[in-house]
């Protein structure tokens, strides 16, 4: 079984071209130095869907839990269900957030990262609390929180997935501006340095890899046109 995946429209077009194309070698009415494909419509294959069947609990901790599934899989053509294991971690959520001084700086916080073993440059963000917790309230709280301002304008930009293969973790992103001068309050395990660089400083250090952080280069790029770039 397929689907049919609707064509933006210069691809479209494109398309159309092409046909036109094909129809007059087919008719004899051009000899072509090449061999025709000829695409009516673009044909993707329908995506499985998988079912939970069974979970053996292996970890519930104040940031993740861990389970090892049996899920039923439905290929999405009508063949043979089949089942697999799949080893997951939950997570509640969490928000990062770019701000942006009034004179285009960027603000990131430098701390240690102990599963990374390294120090690491990011975005201030941090967990959402608990289940339903707003993403809204969230990024507000860990804006002031990590890098000591308030924002006046909080812009979503939307959510990525960490690592979608084995963790449901979504992480929030936002772009603050009309910042205020607020406190830091970190936990009592918490040690980070604040630290302000030009979109172009951040821009570099991404491609330097000196900024590795995933949720950082997410934000920045999807902060872009907002930027002085």
């Amino acid at each position: 079984m397929t689907t049919l995946r609707k064509l933006s429209a210069p691809a479209a077009s494109a398309a159309r071209e092409i046909n036109k194309v094909c129809r007059r070698a087919l008719a004899g009415r051009d000899i072509l130095p090449w061999r025709p494909f000829c695409v009516e419509e673009e044909r993707v294959m329908s995506i499985s869907t998988e079912t939970l069947v069974s979970r053996q609990e292996i970890m519930k901790g104040k940031v993740l839990h861990v389970t090892v599934d049996t899920v039923e899989i439905d290929d999405g053509q009508g063949g043979e269900k089949k089942t697999a294991v799949r080893e997951a971690v939950w997570h509640f959520g969490a928000c990062a957030i770019l701000p942006v001084t009034d004179d285009g700086k960027i603000i990131l916080v430098r701390q240690y990262r102990y599963a990374a073993g390294e120090p690491m440059l990011e975005v201030p963000a941090g967990k959402i609390e608990h289940n339903g917790e707003s993403p809204d309230i969230c990024a507000a709280r860990e804006l002031e929180e990590e890098a000591a301002v308030t924002a006046g304008e909080l812009i979503p930009l939307g959510y990525v997935y960490t690592s979608p293969g084995f963790c449901d973790e979504r992480i929030y992103l936002y772009l603050a501006r009309k910042l205020h001068k607020g406190a830091q309050h970190l936990d009592d395990d918490e040690f980070m340095n604040i630290e302000r660089y030009t979109p172009q400083e951040v821009e570099e250090l991404i491609a330097d890899n000196k900024i590795v952080d995933a949720k950082t280069i997410a934000a920045f790029e999807k902060s872009r046109k907002y930027l002085r770039i």
